[in-house]
């Protein structure tokens, strides 16, 4: 693979573009490298593209990085941080507290993902494990100058970023895209299990960070934050009536892909959807689909516990929940 060239984003800020060989795939995984008063590498991506990540870190003069951080452990994200620890020999690795032991031991990581993603995980490469002595917790960050954040919404492991009023959200604040033509595309990641109010909370976190600058975990930047974590928040509560009343509808196509339907037509955030690339649209698809099947979990835990309702938020709770 060609390392594509590295994206100045701000003065002390690039983004990394890691396209990978999969159809679509391109301008959707990136690395962040973040020059302050330390180095730091957010996320190196999967395991195939570390060689192309160390071209471009070449290509920037980096032979040093303080540390490397860790939004969250899927293999999108992480993969790759066990091939390119082997690089960059001295370099402690901070994580959540819950995700260390996978890093340490990626077996079965490895085999999750294989199960989730199956061919496309085979392609991203399998995970090398990093030697637990250099793994660092995020709740004992040694560094002065960076903040991290727990932001469960995405995965249970998820931290978020501050640095020098950057902030980087990974997926806590959804899947970002901006086409040529300079329209923009925002979806929910929300894969099962996935809890509404945890999400909410966790983009509520990042709206009250003192940040200039909002980095996705794909794929870019944006500074009109928090207008757009408030927006995204809208989206997911708009996601949430949508697919609720789905639900209700046991008629026509499977619910999944009747989900899909409505939100391409409903949601303002995704109106630039005919104007993707094919292959984008293909890809985005796939994400689409494991993003309703989050918020259908969702509801069927809540039923579980009993009729579902309406609160004064917009959210959704169950009879049980609002009498205790």
């Amino acid at each position: 693979m060609k390392a594509a060239k590295p994206l100045l984003i701000a003065p002390n800020l690039h983004l990394i573009p890691l396209d990978q060989s999969l159809s679509g795939f391109t301008t959707f995984i990136g690395a962040w490298l973040y020059q302050g008063t330390r180095t730091y590498l957010v996320d190196p991506g999967p395991a195939a593209t570390v060689p192309v990540l160390i071209q471009s870190l070449n290509r920037l003069s980096v032979d040093r990085i303080d540390a490397i951080l860790l939004t969250h452990i899927h293999i999108d994200h992480a993969g790759g941080i066990g091939d390119l620890s082997l690089h960059f020999k001295e370099t402690p690795v901070l994580c959540h507290p819950a995700a260390v032991k996978h890093v340490a031991a990626p077996d079965r990581l490895w085999e999750g993902s294989l199960k989730s993603l199956g061919d496309t995980a085979r392609a991203y490469g399998p995970i090398l494990p990093v030697p637990e002595n250099r793994l660092i917790p995020t709740s004992q960050c040694p560094f002065d100058d960076i903040l991290p954040m727990e932001t469960p919404g995405h995965a249970v492991h998820h931290v978020s970023f501050l640095a020098d009023r950057i902030l980087f959200a990974g997926e806590a604040a959804g899947v970002y895209w901006k086409l040529k033509n300079g329209r923009t595309y925002l979806r929910p990641a929300t894969p099962p299990r996935f809890f509404l109010d945890t999400s909410i909370k966790s983009l509520e976190s990042l709206m009250a960070a003192p940040h200039d600058l909002l980095c996705y975990g794909h794929f870019g930047a944006t500074r009109r934050t928090p207008e757009y974590l408030d927006s995204h928040r809208e989206q997911i509560h708009r996601w949430a009536r949508i697919i609720e009343r789905q639900r209700s509808d046991a008629q026509g196509t499977d619910i999944v892909t009747r989900c899909i339907e409505k939100l391409r037509s409903e949601d303002p955030l995704m109106a630039a959807w005919d104007e993707m690339p094919a292959p984008i649209r293909e890809r985005e698809t796939t994400f689409l689909k494991n993003s309703v099947r989050g918020f259908l979990g969702y509801f069927e835990n809540l039923e579980e516990a009993g009729p579902i309702i309406k609160n004064k938020k917009g959210g959704y709770e169950t009879w049980s929940r609002c009498l205790s």
